[in-house]
């Protein structure tokens, strides 16, 4: 019985030390990685840019003609990013991992009608970008099928100005 005790207590010290020596290694590894190596992991965010003309972000253009209160311009865009993420995780996940990369950056702009957020659209998908156009339900301050939002992008920045460049910060 004394064998026995002793051998389970042999595994039971070798066992600990080993764990504890597998979480020291990984701890004093991590905090001396470069910055850049931790960026990699994913456990620190960046927020310095190489290239500012390459930041990617998302653009989102609402209606002012609508004259929606604020409450509902801020669940138009919800909506208008949810689809945004959607459709670039279906069509363009590299483009969604760059945008995630810069923090995922949202601006909010102007657009005067309806029509100018037609050809804002087709701008957008003349030089590739991706584009969702939200239409409401209708339930509270806007007509059924109503075009409230469009998101454009996420994408680069120098594109994007081509597209939206001439808007004003909503």
């Amino acid at each position: 019985m004394g064998i026995i005790a002793s051998t389970s207590s042999l595994i039971v010290f070798s066992t600990g030390t080993l764990v504890g020596a597998t979480s020291a290694f990984f701890l004093i590894r991590s905090r001396y990685l470069p910055k850049e190596e931790i960026w990699k992991n994913g456990t620190e965010e960046r927020f310095e840019f190489e290239d500012p003309k390459d930041e990617y972000r998302l653009i989102m253009g609402v209606r002012n003609d609508l004259k929606m209160q604020k409450g509902k311009v801020a669940a138009q865009c919800g909506h208008a990013a949810v689809a945004a993420y959607a459709k670039a995780l279906k069509q363009k996940p590299k483009t969604l991992k760059n945008w995630l990369r810069y923090g995922g950056t949202k601006i909010a702009v102007r657009v005067d009608s309806e029509e100018e957020m037609i050809k804002i659209d087709l701008h957008a998908k003349r030089l590739n970008v991706l584009s969702s156009i939200i239409r409401d339900a209708g339930q509270t301050q806007v007509a059924p099928g109503s075009r409230t939002v469009i998101a454009i992008g996420p994408a680069p920045k120098s594109v994007l100005d081509e597209i939206t460049g001439h808007l004003k910060l909503y």
